[in-house]
């Protein structure tokens, strides 16, 4: 069967990173790797009813924001979506892409855009990773081929931060002579000063395997090394500490927060700092915080130092200990944490007894379908929606703005240069 070949004019960036044009019937075309401006001749790859798919073969016009990408193994690792597009014109990207994803949800409004939050390093800002590893002819570590289960291998990632660089070599070189072959991925969590590392191993407990482990540990030089048989996840075994410290910057104070593995934290600790400050800024002259998706208490120890008191509420047992105790360890009297599913936590809530005037909420990528229902009854006077994904967020807005609320302001925060991942804090007010 001949492959379909089509030229085609690149409108937009679609969320996920692929360039959007039209072929001559009209039908919508996804290509990889093709940028806004550009006209292309590609090849077909997937049709569907209503859209299509394909890849590019020759650039007929070229982007001036196309630039070449520094990493060899760009084009097969699934690590980054636009190293082959200007850091600048990445951010402007995803800031359009923000938008119309809101204004297709909710085009009667009009919040202030305020200027967005650019990372200050294009590159070498991630904290933490996980990485995978492949035995065959020799250990070695890399991410995902992009649309497969195909691990490529990488001697340097641009990506991530020194401190984690350096750990993964050193672990490397340790494995390269002492290999360990049940040896899945290896997780690692570097946001400031100290190191943790996951092991994460096929099969069930293994004395060799710990053995093998409890001697690299020697060697790392780092905070706390964990073993987690992938057939046994509720057992881990950890050498050393499973937390890690950061500082955050907030209002003259300077907060010192543990984190560990099993929860989400923010990749880019420079940008987190900047969107903390913010949404403590809208946050201000709060009352009563509730803070949802709390984690480690990122977003609601900083809360408390302005309002009379902050809740948090989180389903991770392990997250909600870390965030008691980061309370604890900064003095911090008016914070407390429930652990709860954040849905069910909600509709519990007596809100008579305990009015709430702001709600932050930090969800996953599927949004807060559900929470957003109850606040629309619980009626706080403000929300601050920080989003992971456009898709969800609109959907989201939408339904609290039906209730009665105003979208006064988006935000854009980098968090992931060189990736089409789209971060945000919008500001609704009742």
């Amino acid at each position: 069967m001949e492959i379909e070949r089509f030229s085609l004019h690149i409108d937009s960036m679609a969320y996920g990173g692929r360039g959007v044009g039209r072929r001559g019937d009209g039908k919508v075309v996804f290509v990889d790797m093709a940028i806004q401006g550009e006209t292309v001749r590609a090849f077909l790859t997937e049709d569907h009813k209503s859209y299509a798919q394909a890849e590019p073969e020759e650039l007929i016009e070229v982007s001036p924001h196309r630039v070449s990408p520094p990493c060899p193994i760009f084009c097969d690792c699934g690590g980054c979506d636009w190293q082959h597009i200007a850091y600048l014109q990445q951010v402007v990207f995803k800031q359009d892409i923000l938008l119309s994803q809101i204004r297709a949800r909710c085009p009667r409004e009009e919040p202030e855009v305020a200027e967005p939050a650019v990372s200050a390093k294009e590159y070498g800002y991630r904290t933490h990773t996980i990485v995978r590893c492949n035995h065959e002819g020799g250990f070695r570590m890399g991410f995902y081929q992009k649309k497969s289960n195909t691990v490529v291998p990488f001697d340097r990632c641009l990506v991530l931060n020194e401190r984690i660089q350096v750990k993964l070599d050193a672990f490397g070189d340790i494995l390269r002579t002492t290999p360990l072959k049940s040896l899945a991925s290896l997780e690692i969590h570097a946001p400031q000063d100290e190191v943790l590392v996951r092991a994460m191993c096929r099969g069930r407990t293994n004395k060799r395997d710990m053995e093998s482990l409890s001697m690299a540990f020697k060697h790392l030089e780092i905070q706390g090394l964990s073993y987690l048989p992938l057939e046994e996840r509720r057992r881990e075994y950890t050498l050393g500490t499973n937390a890690c410290s950061y500082e955050l910057p907030v209002h003259d104070t300077r907060l010192v927060l543990s984190t560990g593995f099993g929860g989400f934290i923010q990749a880019n600790r420079a940008v987190n700092e900047e969107m903390v400050t913010h949404v403590a800024e809208l946050a201000k002259g709060s009352r009563r915080v509730l803070d949802l998706y709390c984690g480690n208490g990122n977003f609601t120890l900083p809360l408390s130092l302005d309002a009379d008191e902050a809740m948090g509420m989180e389903r991770d047992p392990g997250l909600v200990r870390l965030a008691k105790a980061n309370a604890g360890e900064n003095g911090l009297a008016n914070v407390s944490f429930s652990c709860m599913d954040v849905v069910k936590g909600l509709s519990s809530l007596s809100y008579e007894k305990h009015p709430v005037d702001t709600v932050v909420l930090d969800p996953p990528r599927e949004g807060a379908k559900g929470v957003v229902q109850t606040l629309a009854r619980m009626k706080p006077d403000r929300i601050i929606y920080i989003s992971c994904n456009p898709s969800t967020l609109s959907r989201d807005l939408a339904t609290l703005i039906q209730a009665g609320y105003k979208l006064r302001q988006v935000r854009l925060f980098d968090m992931f240069p060189q990736t089409y991942h789209i971060e945000s804090v919008s500001y609704l007010l009742r």
